[in-house]
């Protein structure tokens, strides 16, 4: 432990080692939690069955646990896995977790370890598990941890991780408090940068971005939205399993979501919009179904999380927001930390990929995302699947029109990376998966007016010449589609 973090965080939790707890064990400081052994207890077990489902099938499977503290999750794991490797940097954590979990599993193995230097050979395991680790070493010491995990992973093998973002998990302010918090996007780009190259077969290795989220625990028991979890898998450069959904992420992260655009649709759409109408247009639309605090709503397309917001806070509604974009998810993170609630849940993945259970949602609200989506049928049979019987699927986007694309719309549209069809087809294609009632109604008059409100506003506003021009550009291409019907603007509510 030769730098100087490291001797900072060993300092501190050997601080923390000879706290006095209620129970007289380590258990309360592995979640730093000084309310009492049973409040913490509960905690612990509701966070402990939350991040252990979210982890893939583990038969078969060897498992590096970092990290690991007295063995919170040990046990779990070493019931699922074939082999776990469990390690913390603190002897006195290592001899509790080997007590409490050694007797009860032959498959696992205990050692003392600092996880910035991972001593293991190339391809020694399948899965690495941490949890509070990372924000425990500097940037330094987290690409370095990020290049030896993928050495030391099997090609195709998965890295999960989870950390506290912006601010610690309980919000309590500590006198000594060397630990890192730093935000999504930092976490993202750390590890979607970071290439490993294997010598001895001439390749290069890289992690690619599966799904994260924030914790559900942690929001509904302590009102913070900031516990992050992320699943990462090692592939082979280049080797996407999705490559068009991954340009579509790295344009929404450099772009749409950038900090210069994020300025234009603050001042003028309204915080947390990314479209013309803001919030009204908001409520315009959820006005076609019922919400009650008993609904249970999924925003697809979440962005920047101004609908999820508004549900919760003035509707008192049980929302999770689906987004593919880790930058516009940090934004809806940081929206709902600030309203300081206990609802909101934030999925950040491909839809394609995403897996939600059965009959879970009354209300799937969809808005200007699903011209993006490649697949719509599947997208579809998945929204019909997650739907409670009786549920409804409310869309809004730009449809083909009554008139034949010009050349210079067509264009338009294929630099902006849509797919649109007619509401014809869409009406068609819901019906096919099972929807029976699909009503649908021409809001072209309405996004004309909220376009053209929206782009008046930008030309009062002081921006880059380039930012502007953007917009301005991309706002006249609607607005001249949609007077010449080329194309609609459509609302479809489905049953």
């Amino acid at each position: 432990m030769a730098t100087h973090a490291r001797k900072a965080m060993k300092q501190y939790w050997d601080k923390w080692a000879e706290y006095k707890t209620e129970s007289g064990t380590s258990f309360e400081m592995m979640l730093l939690e000084t309310s009492g052994y049973d409040y913490t207890k509960r905690l612990s077990d509701l966070d402990v069955k939350e991040m252990v489902s979210l982890l893939p099938d583990l038969q078969g499977v060897d498992l590096l646990e970092l990290g690991a503290g007295v063995g919170r999750f040990t046990g779990e794991l070493a019931s699922r896995a074939k082999t776990v490797h469990s390690t913390d940097f603190m002897q006195k954590f290592v001899d509790d977790n080997m007590a409490a979990n050694g007797p009860k599993y032959s498959n696992l193995t205990f050692a003392q370890l600092d996880a910035s230097n991972l001593p293991y050979r190339p391809e020694s395991f399948h899965f690495i598990f941490t949890n509070w680790l990372l924000m425990y070493l500097d940037d330094v010491e987290v690409e370095r941890f990020a290049m030896q995990a993928l050495k030391i992973l099997h090609n195709g093998g998965h890295l999960f991780m989870r950390e506290s973002c912006f601010h610690s998990a309980s919000k309590t302010v500590r006198q000594e408090n060397p630990t890192f918090y730093r935000s999504i996007k930092d976490y993202h780009k750390l590890f979607s940068n970071v290439v490993y190259r294997d010598e001895s077969i001439g390749k290069d290795f890289c992690f690619e971005f599966v799904f994260s989220g924030n914790c559900q625990t942690y929001v509904v028991v302590k009102g913070n939205p900031c516990q992050v979890y992320w699943m990462w898998r090692k592939r082979e450069t280049g080797d996407w399993a999705s490559p068009r959904t991954l340009d579509i992420q790295r344009l929404l992260d450099t772009s749409v979501y950038s900090d210069e655009y994020l300025s234009v649709y603050e001042r003028v759409i309204g915080d947390g919009f990314v479209t013309p109408g803001g919030l009204g247009a908001t409520k315009r639309l959820l006005s076609k179904v019922t919400v009650t605090p008993q609904t249970r709503v999924l925003d697809v397309g979440c962005g920047l999380g101004g609908t999820m917001a508004y549900l919760v806070k003035e509707l008192n509604v049980d929302v999770t927001g689906l987004e593919l974009s880790p930058a516009a998810a940090q934004c809806a993170v940081l929206r709902l930390d600030k309203l300081a609630v206990n609802k909101g849940h934030i999925h950040v993945g491909d839809l394609l990929q995403t897996n939600f259970p059965q009959n879970c949602f009354d209300v799937i609200y969809v808005r200007e995302t699903l011209g993006y989506l490649s697949n719509q049928q599947v997208t579809f049979e998945k929204f019909r699947a997650w739907l409670k019987p009786g549920g409804h699927l409310l869309l809004s986007d730009y449809c083909l029109g009554n008139r034949e694309l010009t050349e210079p719309l067509t264009s338009f549209i294929e630099s902006e990376g849509l797919q649109p069809v007619s509401v014809a087809t869409w009406t068609e294609m819901l019906q096919k998966v099972g929807f029976a009632s699909v009503q649908t109604f021409n809001t072209s008059e309405e996004s004309l007016t909220e376009t053209r409100e929206a782009l008046n506003k930008l030309q009062d506003e002081d921006f880059s010449e380039g930012v502007k021009a953007q917009f301005m550009s991309t706002w006249h291409n609607l607005i001249g589609g949609l007077e010449s019907q080329q194309l609609s603007s459509a609302v479809l509510v489905t049953t």
